[in-house]
């Protein structure tokens, strides 16, 4: 049995115990025994699922509840007479009760396994029908299907399956689908819709339910959807460890002060070069002197990094820190627990911690003990502040490293660190790609998002030559706080920037070396007194000038309060790697996909400001040498599915950042609602990913939605160009051997989309032609729809309102001899369809070819009967001895082709016509006795022909030089012979 299992049996060992001295009013007895089980279920609240460790709060509240009536004298009813009073159906409860009594009664070593489990899971089913009773109430529920969680562990442990957290979920989803029907975890939150499947595997399985109309933030209780709870589960193990979203009920997390709580995770990893410096982990009492204090100050000025490679996460706490003192508003202190009654956090001596950081889409629950890495030379190797044993900074980034790996991280940077600890949207603009002409737009962004006040502000170096960075004072690759930002009546820019290490200085100009800028009229504007400043110890706090910070740093991180924005709605989804192509740069048609509307009710504004968050989950450390993943977001000003990439909105650039921000100035003057596709995209998509979006509006409320999925029922054909069939488009003669299809159409279809997909070093097109047959030209009288100008390897059309009918579908390359696989997709929103491949020109037919010429010097090119010749044009006497079905098909030889025509007239055995001819009075023919100049030539019908003779005209329109070739198709002999 393993250790979690055995606690489970502990707990319930003890909850039964404690029933029973209820039962036999036996009031010590009973409190007893619910203190053990709540002190069990709690460390195990600590590693259990969220579905769980709601169940086991619950649980937890109902003892505390039954505890304090117990201390008060008042005894509650046993659990089946309370029942009874609770107007459950107890008949139906004692069955349930009497089977998990039966189930733990063979529960030895002398029944055989399988018996004993089909006992357990027959006692589970009839719980699971107790809960299909609509009276049921809230607190019996729970214990209900508490019981339910018990029978799970159980047969968890007879399986002897590893009870891992991920196997515990596994298995809990074998008995709890039917459940979630009928629970409903938080009944005070209005729950998010049902996820709606896709129809055909073919599609994308991207489907979202339209949100309320977002007001506030959401609560952070929400029930989500079955697919978002698969996301944040899987999300759930970051670095091998298990970090549950956070409840309501963290916040009231029981501590335990005369308990030495020892973190069941172990000591955090630490580099080799921290290996080298550590002496022992000790806690609070084991360093420093005094008392421990969990906050002596806040303030940026006394943090102080050690030797870890966190600058990025101690220049996001001191920037947090000069938040709080500058406006006097909790923000890193409050995510620290536990708290006093005013929501301070206040030291444990029994030293359990909870944090609460921002982790792949939502706040989670992180627990910590206070032992703390300690040198040789007797001070800490972690972060902390320069005031003994203040624990508030050392506390704090013990949880966000074991959230990252350990003491040996390697670093991020402090826009996401910020995220991390606030929740705050990360926005990161770099001075590198920026250029001169947007200096100004940078600067106006920076001071006015300081002096609004809800905006966390860092910067940071790149790549910098050591002998640079020692001569200016920096550090390659570092992250700095930004303090205070001023621009002074003459214009000086001017920052202050706090170094996480507490000392290295800048050294350039605006420097405390610097006494020439600072004239004592400068000093006093901005508040420096620089001799002070002199002769004060390097502490690593400086002002430097915005010139500077654009030549020698690299990027500024912004972090926005979200509760700048009136209106926010969040979705977390699941980005399968066989979800669209792993190269997108053609076809976004797969991709996932969402609809942003704002309505046009109540607006009262002619713009709003529209923030879009992707935000990927990262599972474990992405160091440089590891493959990257990048993502972006491209906005699409439209109401339909994207498939093109081209003409964006805003196009986003990729990048390894898990964050990614778009912001919109969305114009709402016009009339009507406002729509716009949000597309994500990765960069050589290589696996899954997990992923959240967050939407911010300032004013106006919307909608998010899936976007319109592609119609539901398709018809895939797996096809090829090769050999003859390679045509190319219609500017060729060979456009006639591309592979062709017949779609027939039963009845009108709302909806039809067709894709094409092909090697990408090939533009390629789709043409639907009104005709059912082999078309050798596209007419616009015969065009229903094309995918436009060629595009490499992904091409599409849409119709809408497509009659019944036959039609011809036509995929080319725009050169012949392109060889290579394509896939056609054929959808309708209706099934109404059918495809079939047609076949080539002639097929099952016997061919017979002549060659000839219009030739000036002859006398035969002599074109059509408007020049009254048209007798002298070549002609061929076709002999038919039996009735037949034939079509005659005369092909130019040159590029480009004559208007030509072919006709087909009844005449003598030697070759004599009745009447005058032309074209209009022919048996057959091509284009109804109209010219082309088709590359690929004109054809009569098929038509069935009498025996007889039959004099065949081929013609030019114009009287040319030019050879041909004429070929008759006949489905029996026939003899064709040239006559002139």
């Amino acid at each position: 049995m393993n250790r979690a299992t055995e606690l489970y049996d502990r707990a319930f060992r003890a909850a039964e115990e404690g029933v029973l001295a209820e039962e036999r009013l036996d009031a010590a007895a009973a409190v007893a025994q619910f203190e053990e089980a709540i002190r069990i279920f709690s460390r195990l609240a600590i590693v259990e699922s969220l579905s769980k460790r709601t169940l086991l709060q619950e649980q937890i509240s109902d003892f505390q509840a039954r505890i304090e009536k117990l201390k008060s004298k008042s005894v509650e009813p046993p659990l089946v007479q309370q029942r009874v009073e609770e107007s459950v159906n107890d008949t139906c409860l004692a069955e349930a009760e009497r089977l998990e009594a039966a189930a733990r009664a063979i529960d030895t070593p002398d029944h055989a396994k399988q018996s004993i489990i089909d006992a357990y899971m027959v006692a589970a089913d009839s719980y699971i029908t107790v809960l299909q009773d609509a009276a049921l109430n809230e607190s019996v529920q729970a214990r209900v299907q508490f019981c339910v969680e018990a029978i799970i562990d159980r047969v968890t442990a007879l399986k002897q399956v590893p009870l891992t957290d991920d196997d515990l979920d596994l298995i809990e989803e074998e008995l709890m689908e039917e459940m979630e029907s009928f629970l409903d975890v938080a009944a005070e939150v209005p729950a998010k819709q049902a996820v709606v499947s896709a129809p055909v595997p073919l599609r994308s399985p991207l489907a979202l339910p339209r949100p309320p109309a977002p007001s506030f933030a959401e609560s952070e209780d929400a029930k989500y959807t079955a697919e978002e709870v698969d996301v944040l589960r899987r999300s759930s193990v970051i670095n091998g460890r298990l970090f549950q979203p956070w409840i309501a009920a963290d916040s009231a997390e029981l501590f335990h002060p005369s308990e030495q709580f020892i973190d069941p995770d172990g000591f955090l990893s630490m580099s080799p070069k921290q290996m080298d410096k550590l002496d022992k982990w000790v806690r609070p009492a084991g360093y420093g002197t005094g008392q421990p204090v969990m906050i002596a100050t806040i303030s940026p000025y006394v943090i102080v990094q050690d030797v870890v490679t966190d600058c990025s996460f101690v220049a996001s706490l001191c920037i947090t820190a000069a938040f709080e003192q500058r406006f006097q508003k909790q923000l890193i202190t409050k995510i620290i627990y536990p708290q006093d009654a005013s929501g301070t956090p206040i030291v444990n001596p029994g030293g359990k911690y909870i944090v609460k950081l921002w982790a792949n889409g939502v706040p989670r629950k992180v627990v910590v003990d206070d032992c703390l890495p300690l040198g040789y030379n007797g001070a800490l190797l972690c972060s902390c502040t320069t005031t003994s044993n203040e624990l508030w900074v050392s506390i704090i980034e013990k949880a966000y490293l074991k959230v990252n790996g350990g003491y040996d991280f390697p670093g991020s940077n402090s826009g996401i660190d910020l995220f991390a600890l606030t929740g705050w949207i990360p926005e990161s603009l770099s001075f590198v790609e920026a250029g001169g002409a947007s200096s100004d737009v940078i600067w106006q962004r920076l001071i006015s998002a300081y002096n609004f006040g809800d905006c966390l502000i860092t910067i940071a170096t790149g790549d910098m030559a050591v002998d640079v960075a020692k001569r200016v004072g920096l550090v390659p690759s570092h992250a700095y706080a930004v303090l205070n930002v001023v621009e002074t009546a003459s214009g000086v820019r001017l920052l202050q920037v706090k170094n996480p290490w507490n000392r290295k200085r800048w050294k350039g100009p605006y420097s405390v070396d610097d006494a020439v800028h600072w004239t004592p009229a400068l000093q006093a504007e901005v508040g420096f007194d620089l001799a002070a400043a002199r002769s004060a110890k390097d502490d690593g706090l400086f002002w430097i000038d915005f010139g500077s910070v654009e030549r020698h740093f690299n990027a500024l991180f912004l972090n926005w309060n979200p509760e700048l924005f009136r209106h926010r709605y969040t979705i977390h989804k699941h980005w399968p790697v066989e979800m669209g192509p792993a190269n997108d740069t053609y076809n976004l048609g797969y991709n996932p996909q969402f609809l942003l509307t704002l309505p046009n009710a109540a607006r009262r504004t002619k713009s709003c400001s529209v923030w879009i968050l992707l935000s990927r989950h990262v599972t474990a450390v992405e160091t440089p040498e590891a493959v990257q993943q990048f993502l972006t977001l491209h906005v699409y000003r439209q109401a339909t599915r994207v498939y093109h990439p081209n003409f964006a909105f805003v196009r986003g650039t990729y990048s390894n950042n898990p964050h990614c921000l778009t912001c919109l100035d969305v114009d709402l003057s016009a009339d009507g609602p406002t729509t716009f596709v949000l597309v994500a995209s990765q960069y050589e998509k290589l696996t899954a990913l997990d992923y959240t979006i967050s939407v911010f509006s300032t004013d106006e409320p919307f909608e998010l939605t899936a976007a319109p999925e592609p119609p539901p029922h398709a018809q895939v054909v797996r096809d090829q160009w090769a050999g003859t069939t390679a045509g190319g488009c219609p500017k060729y003669g060979s456009f006639l051997h591309n592979p062709q299809y017949q779609v027939v159409i039963t009845d009108t279809l709302t909806d039809v989309l067709v894709t094409l997909e092909a090697p990408v070093q090939y533009p390629i097109n789709l043409r639907l032609i009104r005709d059912g047959q082999r078309v050798g030209a596209v007419s616009k009288k015969t065009l229903v729809a094309q995918s436009g100008e060629y595009r490499p390897g992904f091409c599409y059309l849409a119709v809408t309102g497509l009659p019944a009918g036959e039609y011809t579908l036509v995929p080319s390359t725009f050169e012949p001899h392109c060889i290579g696989a394509f896939v056609l997709s054929v959808a309708a929103s209706a099934p109404h369809f059918h495809v079939y491949t047609l076949p080539p020109e002639g097929h099952g037919l016997l061919e017979f070819l002549v060659s000839g010429k219009w030739n000036m010097a002859a006398g035969t090119a002599v074109g059509c009967s408007n020049f009254g010749r048209y007798l002298l044009n070549p002609t061929y006497l076709l002999h038919v001895p039996a009735p037949t079905r034939l079509f005659v098909r005369l092909r130019p030889t040159r590029t480009p082709a004559p208007s030509l025509n072919v006709s087909l007239f009844p005449c003598s055995a030697s070759g004599q016509l009745g009447d005058a001819a032309n074209p209009t009075t022919a048996t057959l023919s091509s284009g109804a006795g109209c010219y082309t100049n088709s590359a690929s030539g004109a054809r009569t019908p098929l038509a069935p022909i009498a025996t007889g003779f039959y004099l065949v005209i081929p013609s030019t329109f114009e009287p040319v030089q030019a050879d041909f070739d004429l070929v008759v198709y006949a489905d029996s002999p026939v003899t064709l012979s040239r006559l002139r």
